[in-house]
C-alpha cells in the first residue's frame, strides 16, 4: 500500500472508529459503504493485525485498534496543521486583527504608523486593545500582544522586537531640590513613584544586589501618569528606557545611578516582545503586522 492509499485507509478507519459504523463513516467521507469497508480491510491486511471486532450489532476496537487510532488521529491532525500553515502564507492578509499593548507603547510605537500599515493592507481591520493591565492571548481573544518582560514566563511564542533595560530617572527640578543620589542606599530617602504592585526593586552592580522597597506618595497602574508626575518634579521613577527615551533626550528627565542594572520583582526586562499563540498557525494578517511593526519599532 503506497502512502496515498495508506492515508485514505487511515482516514476511513478513523471515521469508522469515531462514528461506530461503516455507513456513518461513508456518509461523513462521501464514499460508498463497500469502499469504506474495502479500505479498512486493506489497512488491516497491510498492518497484519485486526483493528475492529465486527458483529451484526456493533463494531468495537481491538487492543491494537485502540493504539492505532490514537496514533492515526495524531498523524491526521499533524497533516491538517501542516496544510493550514502553508495556507497562511498563501492567503491575502485580511480580516480583523486584535492587538493588545500597553497604553504608552501604543502612543509611541503603534499610533504613529497605523495609517501607513492600514493603507498598505486595506483588507485588514485592526481592533486595538490598549491597556496597562496584563493581557492574555487566549483569555482576551487577541491575535498578538506587545509586552516587555521575561520570555521564560510566557507560555506562547515570544518574538524579540527591541532590547529594553530599566532606567531610574527624575527631573532636574526634583534633583536640585532634594538630596543628591550618589549611592543606591540613598534611594530610600526619596519619593519613589511606582507602578501598582511593582514596588520591589533590585539594583545589581559587580554581582552585588541591593533590594529596595520602593515607596512614595503616588502609585498608579498607568505608565503615562507616572512619567508625567516625574517630569513635573514629583519623584523618581523606574521604567523601561524605550518609554522615557524622548524625555531623556529633551532633558525633561535625567538618569540616576546608570551604572546599576535594575529589575522589578525579580523579573529581568531585556526585550520588547511580540507574543502570539502557538496553538494555531500564524495567519497572514498577523505575520504582516509583526514584520511591519518590528521594522518600524527597531527604526525608532
Amino acid at each position: 500500500m503506497d502512502q496515498k492509499q495508506l492515508f485514505h485507509a487511515m482516514s476511513a478507519f478513523i471515521a469508522v472508529a469515531s462514528s461506530g459504523s461503516f455507513s456513518s463513516a461513508a456518509k461523513q467521507l462521501g464514499y460508498s459503504q463497500p469502499s469504506i469497508s474495502r479500505l479498512v480491510n486493506e489497512l488491516e491486511a497491510d498492518l497484519g493485525v485486526r483493528l475492529l471486532q465486527r458483529s451484526t450489532r456493533k463494531l468495537s476496537l481491538t487492543e491494537a485498534g485502540t493504539i492505532y487510532l490514537q496514533k492515526a488521529q495524531k498523524i491526521q491532525q499533524d497533516v491538517l496543521e501542516a496544510k493550514q500553515a502553508l495556507n497562511g502564507f498563501k492567503q491575502i492578509p485580511s480580516g480583523k486583527l486584535r492587538v493588545g499593548a500597553p497604553l504608552h507603547w501604543v502612543d509611541l510605537f503603534i499610533s504613529p504608523f497605523i495609517n501607513e500599515f492600514l493603507a498598505r493592507y486595506p483588507d485588514i481591520e485592526i481592533e486595538l486593545m490598549a491597556t496597562d493591565q496584563h493581557q492574555d492571548i487566549v483569555e482576551d481573544n487577541l491575535d498578538v500582544v506587545l509586552r516587555v518582560g521575561d520570555p521564560k514566563q510566557v507560555t506562547y511564542i515570544a518574538v524579540p522586537i527591541k532590547p529594553v533595560r530599566l532606567v531610574l530617572c527624575a527631573s532636574q527640578d526634583y534633583l536640585k531640590q532634594h538630596a543628591v543620589i550618589s549611592h543606591i542606599n540613598q534611594l530610600t530617602q526619596h519619593n519613589l513613584l511606582t507602578y501598582q504592585g511593582f514596588n520591589h526593586w533590585q539594583a545589581k552592580i559587580n554581582n552585588e544586589i541591593t533590594h529596595i522597597q520602593a515607596s512614595g506618595n503616588l502609585s498608579c497602574n498607568q505608565v503615562t501618569v507616572l512619567i508625567n508626575a516625574a517630569v513635573q518634579g514629583l519623584g523618581v521613577i523606574l521604567l523601561p528606557n524605550l518609554l522615557v527615551e524622548s524625555y531623556l533626550n529633551n532633558n525633561q528627565l535625567s538618569t540616576i545611578l546608570s551604572e546599576y542594572r535594575f529589575t522589578i520583582k525579580n523579573a529581568t526586562v531585556e526585550n520588547m516582545y511580540a507574543i502570539y499563540s502557538d496553538r494555531k498557525h500564524l495567519a497572514a494578517k498577523t505575520r504582516v503586522f509583526l514584520d511591519f511593526f518590528k521594522y518600524k519599532i527597531q527604526s525608532v
